[in-house]
């Protein structure tokens, strides 16, 4: 009987404290995000945790011959991309910016320069931003170099798939260690 009482205790208490454990943690995960910061004189795409951590993305520094959208529109458009992408449930532990080719829907271009989150096979799988048709795959590299934050160039990996005339940078990045959500509260977001 004393058995019975003590297991019932023990699985009771267990329990709770996976309860609070999933409850505190997906409340983390659940708070970070995207935003556009622009207080200061070159906008710049940053993650933040409910915390109140920091971790700037893409500084929006680029020339008018690579990209013509303005540096503001590019940040919040790219920062509300990655929020959809967050919240759409995909997997932020590998993501890889990379320069790739997409293919618009009118007929008279046939592609466009892209900065991209790779899928899995190393295709543009998110398309964040395209470039001017005239910039060349090396200046698209170096695009991507320019506006990524240099605490993010650390895992230059090669790229899955290339594109042809594209041999591009890819870097990779871990946003749930980024932003301080281990790989358990991804895990227990799941069950929520």
């Amino acid at each position: 009987m004393k058995s019975q009482y003590l297991l019932s205790l023990s699985t009771s208490a267990t329990l709770a404290l996976g309860m609070i454990f999933i409850g505190g943690k997906s409340a983390v995960a659940s708070d970070a995000a995207f935003h556009c910061q622009s207080d200061q004189e070159t906008p710049a795409t940053v993650a933040k945790t409910s915390n109140g951590a920091e971790q700037p993305i893409f500084h929006w520094n680029l020339d008018k011959d690579t990209v013509s959208n303005p540096a503001k529109e590019l940040c919040n458009s790219v920062t509300q991309k990655l929020n959809n992408y967050m919240s759409e449930g995909n997997d932020l532990s590998s993501l890889t910016f990379q320069v790739s080719r997409v293919f618009p829907e009118d007929p008279a271009i046939s592609s466009l320069p892209a900065i991209c989150v790779a899928d899995e096979n190393g295709a543009c799988g998110l398309s964040l931003f395209t470039l001017e048709p005239s910039v060349s795959p090396k200046l698209a590299s170096a695009a991507l170099d320019s506006i990524l934050d240099p605490a993010l160039q650390s895992t230059k990996v090669e790229p899955k798939s290339v594109d042809r005339g594209f041999q591009s940078t890819s870097y990779e990045v871990n946003f749930w260690d980024l932003l301080g959500i281990n790989k358990w509260t991804k895990e227990f977001k799941k069950f929520n």
